[in-house]
């Protein structure tokens, strides 16, 4: 009985540390964003936040945008006939212009849940990222590549799963250096 409570006990915490860590690392990586002036600053309450949230591809053109420093023009010229002219059109144009996204039918579908590739795609673009691969299928080239240079942990083969906030904050926070060397190696998970 004893060798079973001993060993739910090691199952149990290292799940919880695991899940801790990669839950600190959402944070810190929030918060690094968020000193950068990308998304809005929430360390005082991380859980606005919303790292366990999904992502809309509309706010992920405007982190992409600032992340990548393009100027935003205030106006909207509507090229998308699905994006209103609120908050997001000036982004997602200027997204546009600077060939992140391409103008496919005349449609972004602005309030859909951006994948994992395809915020894999948008950040790769924002930071000058080159694809390792170049074969047919340009979703696994994305995620073979993010997974080589180390903004992944793991690779995975359902190209169309939906992002989560979190997920997103740590591939951009790994991107840069002074962060990615002091926070995201094996040492860091056991603080």
């Amino acid at each position: 009985m004893k060798k079973i409570f001993v060993f739910f006990f090691i199952l149990t915490f290292g799940l919880f540390s695991t899940s801790y860590a990669e839950e600190n690392n959402e944070i810190v990586s929030a918060n690094f964003l968020a000193s950068k002036g990308f998304i809005s600053d929430n360390s005082n309450n991380p859980t606005n936040y919303r790292l366990n949230e999904t992502i809309t591809r509309k706010e992920m053109i405007k982190i992409v945008v600032k992340v990548a420093g393009l100027e935003v023009e205030e106006k909207c010229e509507k090229k998308f006939s699905d994006v209103s002219e609120d908050w997001g059109c000036k982004y997602i144009e200027s997204a546009l212009k600077a060939g992140f996204i391409s103008f496919n039918n005349g449609v972004f579908r602005p309030d859909e849940n951006i994948t994992k590739t395809e915020s894999l795609k948008l950040v790769f673009k924002a930071r000058g990222i080159q694809k390792l691969y170049n074969t047919s299928h340009w979703q696994e080239d994305y995620m073979k590549t993010a997974f080589d240079l180390g903004l992944i942990t793991a690779q995975y083969s359902d190209y169309n799963t939906n992002a989560f906030r979190g997920w997103i904050f740590i591939v951009i926070a790994k991107t840069y250096e002074d962060i990615k060397n002091t926070i995201y190696s094996d040492e860091a998970n056991i603080q």
